[in-house]
């Protein structure tokens, strides 16, 4: 199951690639999409850069190269996009895809979290405290970190 970044990074490197995929033709990795997590919420969900690094290899203003991805990224999951500062695409998720998101999540007995490929052999190390001396809170949260280890794996 793909992440919502992940599939975001997909939409995002084929808006890059029908943009502008015959001028960067020999420098392919200009088109790997630069997402991250906006920190602020008036920002929307995610923010793409992409448009500032393509500036230097286009040589163009980063407002138009800005311009250019958000015409050709459609995809359903997004609401809005909006360019701010120098070349910034600030991307909301629509509501109705992160409601539809939820749903499949809360219908996944994981949750979302992926089971392991492989399972590994651990060794979970419990305290043993020694008996002749007193007890102590130490002693109890190495033993709960190590029996919460071992049920995890």
């Amino acid at each position: 199951m793909q992440t919502i970044a992940e599939r975001l990074e997909e939409s995002v490197e084929k808006a890059l690639e029908k943009a502008f995929g015959q001028e960067l033709s020999e420098q392919k990795e200009l088109l790997e999409p630069e997402l991250t997590q906006s920190t602020q919420v008036q920002f929307g969900h995610y923010q793409c850069n992409n448009a500032l690094k393509l500036s230097k290899a286009l040589k163009k203003n980063p407002r138009d190269i800005a311009q250019e991805i958000v015409a050709n990224l459609t995809s359903p999951m997004i609401h809005k996009m909006e360019i701010a500062g120098p070349g910034f695409i600030n991307i909301t998720l629509s509501n109705e895809f992160l409601a539809h998101e939820i749903e499949q999540l809360l219908q996944d007995t994981h949750f979302g979290v992926p089971k392991a490929k492989e399972k590994k052999r651990i060794i979970v190390e419990f305290s043993s405290p020694n008996i002749a001396k007193e007890l102590h809170v130490g002693h109890l949260r190495s033993t709960i970190i190590g029996d919460a280890l071992a049920r995890l794996f």
